[in-house]
Order: structure tokens, then sequence, then C-alpha cells
């Protein structure tokens, strides 16, 4: 009976994931159009047959968006596999004062990626608090015999399907597959610069106890990222991220077209013929951001974040979008 159970189970999560993959494409897809109707609008704003046509594509629109956040509900979690690897995780065991650090260290990294891509720069206890609330973030589970440790997090969903822990994750691995220095730097805006000390000093973690590490994270769309953290990778991300210096968030304020409004939370504003913005917004402006298409005015403030690597000399700015209104 119980391996009936399991049995089931495994196939309705194959349905889930397979009902989240075609829902994200068909709204990408819809996405698309509505681009392209907008724009077409504008050129003929009085075409009753257009408005019609855009008046349907948001009402479908609308109708994945409510299907892919039931989907997601039905996810419930997401469950990340770390697997040790060296000398202190031999025979099955590591000492406890290492699992503690470990794991704290690589919760807070991605608590703060999160906390991110909610907020943006926004903090405090209260959204700390949230933020908590709302991933729970958990040692589920030990694998026997083995140093594997199976980390949750509530998926988590908002009214548009989408979920910050899912964002997070598939983040954190575009920052683990830097192959080299450079990328590093050039990856640390999509998760999130004040993240970074907390990534370091889960990669100082694992370097000081001459650890290698697998994680593996079964995506809602039927993929499986892995990534495989060999000494030498851990190393390079830590001696990047270590050195990596930080400016304080400026205020920018902006006038300008929108060319790109990804569903991703990504933005490119034209400032001036041969000037542009591209960086990131947080989910709460996410309300604001719908009233705007491709080639629409805008103005508001963008916080401009330096980051400066001394081991690269390499200088990479992070935008993140503050607030925006019509122009």
């Amino acid at each position: 009976m119980a391996i009936q159970e399991q049995k089931y189970q495994k196939e309705y999560q194959e349905f889930i994931m397979a009902s989240i993959k075609k829902l994200n494409e068909t709204i990408t897809q819809i996405n698309t159009f509505i681009e392209e109707e907008n724009i077409a609008l504008k050129q003929d704003p009085t075409n009753f047959a257009k408005k019609l046509t855009l008046a349907n594509l948001e009402s479908q629109l609308k109708d994945l968006q409510h299907q892919l956040y039931s989907e997601n509900l039905k996810r419930h979690k997401e469950i990340v596999e770390l697997r040790f690897v060296g000398n202190v995780a031999k025979f099955g065991s590591i000492p406890l004062a290492i699992v503690g650090d470990l794991t704290n260290a690589f919760s807070k990294a991605i608590f703060e990626t999160s906390k991110y891509f909610q907020f943006g720069k926004k903090g405090g206890v209260k959204i700390d608090n949230i933020v908590n609330e709302t991933i729970d973030l958990r040692l589920e589970n030990i694998g026997t015999g083995s140093t594997i440790f199976y980390l949750s997090a509530q998926t988590s969903p908002d009214l548009f399907g989408n979920s910050i822990i899912q964002s997070s994750l598939e983040h954190t691995f575009e920052l683990l597959n830097s192959e080299n220095a450079n990328e590093i730097i050039e990856n640390i805006p999509i998760v999130g610069s004040k993240s970074i000390k907390y990534y370091s000093n889960f990669f100082k973690e694992l370097n000081d106890d001459k650890l290698a590490l697998d994680i593996t994270w079964h995506t809602p769309e039927e993929e499986v990222k892995i990534w495989n953290g060999t000494k030498d990778k851990i190393l390079t991300l830590y001696n990047t991220l270590n050195r990596v210096e930080l400016n304080e968030p400026e205020e920018v304020d902006f006038a300008g077209e929108i060319i790109t409004l990804s569903l991703k939370g990504k933005f490119e504003i034209k400032i001036s013929p041969r000037e542009y913005y591209y960086g990131t917004y947080p989910n709460i402006l996410v309300d604001d951001i719908k009233q705007f298409h491709v080639g629409d005015f805008c103005k508001g403030v963008i916080l401009k974040t330096k980051i400066y690597s001394p081991a690269t000399e390499k200088e990479k700015f992070e935008y993140t979008l503050k607030n925006i209104q019509p122009a």
C-alpha cells in the first residue's frame, strides 16, 4: 500500500510540473501577443477590432495566471538537496557544529535573495518577518546513511502564480554556475548585492571544512538543476565574493522610454539615444508595472549600487527600480 501511495504521489507531482511548464510557456506567448497589440493600437488608437483583441488577450492572461497560482499551490514545497563530500563528511555523519554553520549560512543567503525579489532594497523587522513566513525555510530531512540534507521552503505563489523562492533558487543556480571571477561579478545583481556576504560566508564554511558540495533542485518545469561544487569552484566563489566592495545605493531620478518589461522582474529603459538602464524590479511594484507597456514613457527613481572587484578590477552597477509612474 505504501509503495502504491508513493507511486501515486510521484505521478501526481509529475502531472503538476507538466502543467506548470505548459502554463508558463503559454503565459510568455500571450504576453508577447499583448505587447504586439499594444504597439499596433498606439499606431491606430481608434481601431475597435484591435481594442477587442487586446481585451481578449488580457482576459486570457488573467485566467492563465490564476491557473498557474492554483498549480503552484498544489506543489506546496520546494525541496533542495545538499550533498556534502569530504573527510569530515565520511561514513554518513558530519560534526554537529559544522551542520549548523553550513545550513545557517545557506539559508541566510537564500533568505536575502528572496527578500530582494519581493521588496528590492527595502528592509526592516516587519519585512524580514513577512519573508520568513512566506518561504518558511526548514531542514526537511537527512538522507539515510549519507551526508545529504534536504532543505524545504514554501512555494507560496502570489496572485499571478509567481513564487519568490522559485525565483531565488533559479538565480542562485545562475550565480553558482558562473565560469570564472568575471562572470561571478556579472551575476551578483541577479541575486541582489546585499546577499553576497551570506553566499561568501557559505563558501567560506565549505572551504574551511575542505568540503565539496552537490546541490540538486527539481524545478516546477520538469527540469533538474544540479550544481557540482568542486573544492576549486568553491574557493573561486569565496575568493571573489569575499573581496567584493559595495557602495551604498544611490537614488537616481530618471525619465525615458520602456524597452523591456520582463515577466521575471527585469526592465530596460532608454534614457537617451546612447544611455540605457538595465535592472530588476521587486514584486511589490508589479501593480505599478502592469499599467506600462513597451514603448511607453515613464519616470521614477532607480537605486544604483556600485559593485567593484579588486581581484578582477571589474566594476559593475546594480540597478533596482524603486518607483515608476507615467511621464
